[in-house]
């Protein structure tokens, strides 16, 4: 979507856009299962479901299912991922997230508009192998929607590429990077 607004005539600032790296991600997935997405739009849901529910070890499931390799979890990682819990608001603002990712599940039309405003652009593709919650399967699907584009699968890697294999992720990405700067550098000559 931030491609697409790029390159609009709302392009206030002159960006433009040389390439787009995805990192697990799907036009298609929904994010919030029908269930809980039927309870954020209830007061019920936000009382109910949300604060019990995080405040439980519901958290710790959901993050261990995330990962690959769930003994990286450690309790201090965990202690981290549950800081936001404590802070004032913390429940108000992840319903109405909750509340926004569950409306904005892209029809096929606006996800056709998307994957047109990038159809010339270099597109990275990069997917934990072992991502349970966004399938590599998924992620090829979504590569092969680009002209251009490449796929990257990190392996003994979830859905957490960024916090599981660091390393990894920028291994992906810095020679698409340079291959850009690259392109842009011999454009401009």
């Amino acid at each position: 979507m931030a491609a697409q607004r790029a390159q609009t005539s709302m392009n206030y600032f002159n960006v433009t856009v040389k390439g787009v790296v995805l990192l697990n991600v799907s036009l298609s997935k929904e994010v919030v299962p029908s269930f809980a997405r039927i309870l954020l739009h209830t007061s019920l849901g936000k009382k109910h479901l949300v604060r019990p529910l995080l405040r439980t070890e519901i958290t710790q499931v959901v993050n261990r299912r995330a990962w690959y390799n769930a003994t990286k979890l450690t309790t201090e990682v965990l202690t981290l991922y549950k800081a936001p819990l404590s802070v004032e608001g913390w429940d108000e603002a992840l319903h109405e997230i909750g509340k926004l990712s569950s409306e904005t599940i892209l029809s096929a039309k606006i996800a056709e508009s998307l994957l047109q405003a990038v159809e010339n652009i270099p597109v990275l593709v990069i997917a934990g192998a072992e991502d349970l919650l966004v399938s590599l399967k998924t992620s090829q699907a979504m590569a092969s929607k680009f002209k251009n584009s490449r796929l990257v699968a990190i392996s003994e890697c979830g859905h957490l590429p960024h916090e599981e294999r660091p390393k990894a992720l920028l291994a992906a990405i810095s020679p698409f990077i340079s291959r850009l700067l690259l392109a842009s550098d011999l454009q401009s000559q």
